[in-house]
């Protein structure tokens, strides 16, 4: 039997059963479905009628974000011990192109540089040596660490000045002096467990380590802290689970001193002129509690109190600095000219170095309509947001958040936003000024600011609620609440499912019933009383439960706060795919077919008690992946005439979610999100935003 006949007589042999689940349905009824005869037929209709649709025109209304990202600022000490050398950083998107500005604060003198794209300079930590030279790490397009030096002497810059052991790898990837003077980057090793490299800052020789400690497989392992003194490095090597690593450079070996739970524990490092000390939280055999202590000769030393004194004495300080320069970098982010100023007090008196950077057009990855008939949109990279205006077709740049956004929901007319970082959640009202970002008395309002819009409210992926480190959907349910839905990363696989409550300002959430699976998409159905939430099937170490045979649709009762059933769409699917609700109980879905990889298949599941209403098998891939980061320039959501608009094989097109017929309008490429202003369409997935006149009133 040909895989396509097997999965049309597994659905016909499904939709004989009714069985009740824990809490609700399972698997409903069949209501249609194509023969194999059929669907090859209708596919080679498909393809002719996808051949024939007509180019559609499309109006370039021009790029609504240019700009550039603020990086970090490092600093140098001069020669002459009083004054310092600036690095302010700037960057498009991780991986450059990269804008270095040099200020030397005693001369006045004002260098930059642009890197070829590929150096990765984000959270780049810098270490001045006992020489005085600046060193920084930085990633390569794989994540390597490289280290450039900048040396404040002569005021030049050395991109990939050091010759390092291609094992050691990020994200994370500190640099620190150790009490001995040399250099120590700590990072990742390919077995998942963590390394270290010396640097020598004279000779620029290199001593590898690794691996250091046991390994974090199948999980990643991320040296997000460490430190080192005569003879040892201490590592932070997390973060499933977190363990607290001494490695002897001496005799090569490696002992844990500390090891926490797999859920909720945390480690960190912190390198001392004369030693380093450590914190753990959630230790085995605990209650949980912070614990601080001293490391010192391989061990740790439990702190007694916060006034004790080291284990160590005291040494003269290997590098001496001069004050720190008092900063003013309420100007350092680029004006739309891309001018941008550094204030620097010397002397008692305010200095302004100003300077030119590049500015970078960046992709458009949301879209979305307002109730007042504007357009709401999100740049890439966390470069911010924008609003367009129909009736002009112009967009301005709102400003930016500290936030990638992925998750948006409209609620009473305001703009409730999450994604990542660790899902944050902000809301924006669109009828008030954007004051996040802006200036006022030479200092910039925080997104925290209690005059902030957008501002930030909490973060939603705190481990009492979701966990979630992204949040990729959203929905409004019919209790008013605001509902996300995401996955965890670095210290599990789970997802997670949070909500707040705009009338009492309070949140909640859980993730232990979706441990095995992720969260990709959330539709409100049944006026708001259910959520449909479509995952991504995973195992769970964390509970040792394995990964599911299947993805599942789950349903969420509002009011009941609980998964009340689950049903899956395609037997033995591993991801349900992107949904929408077409409908009071009605979604459709899209996803892979198992049997076949270049082959996908649309579904309409009835809600109400979940049953298969139809299904057809597309001869085209599913243009997403399963639980991707969702910046894939496409989209698939309802439009004003009640069908589902999408693309496929280079054409939009709208499916009617009755029974799956699909309706070529034209061709189209690339796609990219929609949104629909009165009887036009507007698109992003480029950097350029556009338009298709009049395209509604062409649809039958």
């Amino acid at each position: 039997m040909q895989p396509m006949q097997r999965r049309l007589w597994q659905n016909r042999i499904r939709s004989l059963f009714y069985l009740a689940g824990v809490g609700g349905v399972v698997f409903g009824s069949l209501d249609w479905a194509e023969t194999a005869e059929q669907t090859a037929l209708s596919m080679e209709e498909l393809k002719k009628q996808l051949a024939a649709a007509p180019q559609l025109t499309v109006e370039e209304l021009g790029q609504p974000v240019r700009t550039i990202r603020q990086g970090m600022l490092l600093k140098a000490p001069n020669p002459d011990g009083k004054t310092w050398d600036l690095v302010q950083i700037y960057f498009p998107h991780y991986g450059g192109q990269n804008t270095l500005v040099f200020i030397d604060t005693g001369t006045g003198q004002i260098k930059t540089l642009t890197t070829e794209p590929g150096w990765n300079f984000h959270l780049c930590p810098g270490v001045v040596a006992p020489n005085g030279k600046l060193f920084i790490s930085i990633l390569d397009g794989k994540l390597r660490q490289r280290i450039c030096i900048y040396d404040p002497a002569s005021n030049q810059f050395y991109l990939d000045a050091v010759r390092m052991p291609e094992e050691l790898l990020g994200e994370t990837h500190p640099l620190v002096l150790g009490t001995d003077g040399k250099l120590y980057a700590i990072g990742s090793h390919p077995s998942r467990a963590a390394a270290a490299a010396r640097i020598d800052p004279d000779t620029l020789e290199v001593t590898f380590y690794g691996p250091i400690g046991p390994s974090h497989a199948p999980h990643g392992c991320w040296g997000y802290s460490g430190g080192a003194d005569d003879r040892f490095i201490y590592i932070a090597s997390g973060k499933v689970p977190w363990y607290l690593v001494a490695f002897d450079r001496q005799t090569g070996r490696s002992e844990v001193l500390a090891t926490t739970g797999p859920v909720g524990g945390y480690v960190s490092v912190s390198q001392l002129a004369d030693g380093c000390t450590a914190s753990v939280t959630g230790q085995l055999q605990t209650d949980g509690q912070r614990i601080d202590y001293w490391l010192h000769q391989g061990k740790a030393i439990r702190k007694t109190n916060p006034n004790e004194a080291p284990p160590w004495s005291a040494r003269k300080p290997l590098v001496t600095f001069p004050p720190e320069p008092e900063l003013n970098l309420a100007y350092a982010e680029p004006d739309p000219e891309g001018w941008a100023e550094i204030r620097v007090r010397l002397e008692g008196t305010w200095k302004s170095f100003r300077f030119q950077t590049p500015l970078y057009p960046l992709d458009i990855y949301r879209l979305r309509e307002l109730p007042d008939g504007q357009l709401f949109g999100t740049a890439g990279a966390y470069e911010g947001n924008f609003i367009v205006e129909p009736t002009t077709g112009k967009a301005r740049h709102l400003g930016k958040i500290p936030l990638s956004h992925y998750a948006t929901a409209i609620h009473d007319g305001l703009i409730y936003m999450s994604g990542y970082p660790t899902s944050p959640l902000y809301v924006y009202d669109p009828k008030k000024p954007w004051t996040t970002g802006t200036v006022e008395a030479d200092q910039r309002i925080s997104e925290k600011d209690p005059s902030a819009n957008p501002k930030f409210l909490m973060y939603l992926g705190d481990k009492k609620m979701a966990g979630t480190h992204k949040m990729y959907a959203a929905a409004v349910g019919a209790d008013g609440k605001i509902y996300f839905g995401g996955r965890w990363m670095r210290d599990g696989s789970a997802g997670g499912l949070a909500w707040y409550d705009p009338k009492t300002g309070q949140a909640g959430g859980t993730w232990q019933p979706f441990s095995t699976y992720q969260i990709t998409h959330l539709a409100a159905v049944e006026g708001g009383r259910k959520l449909v939430i479509s995952t991504v099937a995973v195992s769970d170490p964390l509970l040792g439960k394995p990964k599911p045979s299947e993805a599942a649709l789950l349903f969420w009762d509002v009011e009941k706060q609980q998964i009340v059933g689950q049903f899956t769409p395609v037997p033995q699917v591993q991801g349900t795919g992107p949904i929408v609700a077409a409908g009071e109980n009605r979604i459709v879905g899209w996803t892979v077919e198992p049997d076949q990889p270049e082959a996908s298949r649309l579904y309409g599941v009835e809600t109400t008690a979940p049953r298969l209403v139809w299904s057809r098998q597309l001869a085209w891939r599913l243009p997403v992946g399963l639980g991707s980061n969702q910046q894939e320039p496409w989209d698939f959501r309802l439009g004003p005439d009640g069908h589902v608009w999408t693309f496929l094989a280079g054409c939009l097109v709208r499916i009617d979610p009755a029974d799956g017929r699909i309706h070529p309008v034209g061709k189209l490429s690339p796609g990219g999100p929609i949104a629909f202003a009165g009887k036009d369409l507007y698109l992003g997935g480029t950097a350029t935003l556009r338009r298709i006149r009049n395209l509604l009133s062409q649809s039958p």
